[in-house]
């Protein structure tokens, strides 16, 4: 009896229960995260492990947060966890990477499990016997980042400070690096496991959502998601904007275009700023690109998601000046002078509005704050 009983695979202990935190969900079908590849990555009795080829991306972008997960990597192993990740790019260089690596009884260097990698050392070796399992918390609020393995500090600091960008190179510093991004387990050649990965997300601070409506005094539409087809009316804000931010996730069909006009008036006459979202398959960067302008100002790069994915847009309106980030990459910045002769007359406060211009497009948590 004992011999059988020794023999039944162990159970994986139950997720913490802690306040605030909501699992990353470690379903068979990864629901949470973007497969690379099918098959790239494997999820079972809660533990998720790689398998062959990329790494794996939550499907949303975060910003403030607290991430605690459990990880276990053999010896001579490597991997590591992306925060605040660009989904192209270099990860590790354009958001952060906190390695980890085989490497137990090491001491720490800008390479060992802890580090942010290749550009601060963390304070102690703290990682468990190699095939053991780790727990990991990373808390990331504003401009300071603190990092806590098995209960010991590794960093406690602020990303600007200079005495930690000292030495780094323009672009690589901590100072430098994505506001926000995705979160990734990286996938670098050796097997990894991950369990109990939940997060804590706190408020975007000054940010309120917008009610769109379809009218200019109708607004009151703040539901989850909303839809917008060809020849539906303008869905409009009630609330005028000067100088805003304004952050929105958003998907369309085959073939679908809509715009976000940042300042509306009732005058015909003015022609409004208009950023395109849209399906860019096969479409090259231009001005009807995704992030782009329309008919004013192209867009610098590639980057939108397949069509049906949702795509994180940020968009930044100063004057007539406008910075556009999709999914965390800049595609479009227009200083003022390039915009001045075309939207001289427009006035610099309106009410923000979507419209559709070919086909259906969804949209979801649309919030803006003055600026």
């Amino acid at each position: 009896m004992l011999t059988a009983l020794l023999l039944l695979p162990l159970a994986q202990p139950a997720p913490p229960v802690e306040e605030g935190f909501v699992p990353l969900s470690a379903d068979a079908e990864l629901s949470a995260w973007r497969l690379p590849k099918p098959g790239a990555w494997e999820c079972s009795d809660g533990v998720i492990r790689r398998v062959a080829g990329g790494t794996l991306f939550t499907r949303r972008i975060y910003e403030d947060f607290t991430l605690r997960l459990d990880y276990k990597i053999g010896k001579g192993g490597n991997s590591g966890v992306f925060v605040r990740a660009p989904l192209s790019g270099r990860h590790s260089a354009l958001g952060m990477e906190l390695q980890i690596m085989g490497d137990h009884g090491k001491p720490p260097s800008r390479e060992s499990t802890g580090s942010l990698y290749a550009a601060k050392a963390p304070a102690v070796a703290a990682s468990s016997g190699d095939g053991e399992w780790n727990a990991l918390e990373v808390a990331l609020l504003g401009r300071h980042m603190k990092v806590i393995l098995n209960d010991q500090a590794l960093h406690d600091f602020d990303l600007d400070d200079p005495a930690v960008n000292e030495g780094l190179v323009p672009g690589i510093r901590l100072s430098d690096r994505c506001p926000r991004g995705f979160i990734g387990l990286q996938d670098h050649g050796a097997p990894v496991e991950f369990r109990n990965v939940r997060i804590r997300e706190e408020p975007e601070e000054g940010f309120a959502s917008i009610p769109l409506g379809p009218g200019p005094a109708e607004g009151g539409n703040d539901a989850e998601s909303l839809v917008v087809e060809e020849g539906m009316p303008i869905l409009r804000s009630t609330e005028a904007l000067g100088d805003y931010e304004v952050r929105l996730e958003y998907r369309v069909e085959v073939g679908a275009q809509a715009v976000w006009l940042a300042r509306l008036d009732n005058d015909p006459k003015h022609p409004p700023l208009e950023i395109v979202m849209g399906d860019d398959t096969g479409r090259a960067p231009g001005r009807e690109a995704s992030g782009a302008l329309l008919g004013a100002a192209s867009t610098m790069m590639p980057a939108s998601l397949p069509v049906g994915e949702w795509n994180d847009l940020r968009a930044v309106f100063r004057g007539w000046t406008v910075r556009v980030y999709l999914n965390e990459m800049p595609v479009l910045n227009v200083p003022s002078a390039n915009l001045w002769g075309k939207y001289m007359y427009t006035p610099l406060r309106g009410t923000p509005a979507l419209a559709a211009r070919q086909g259906k497009l969804e949209l979801r948590r649309v919030r803006a704050r003055p600026l």
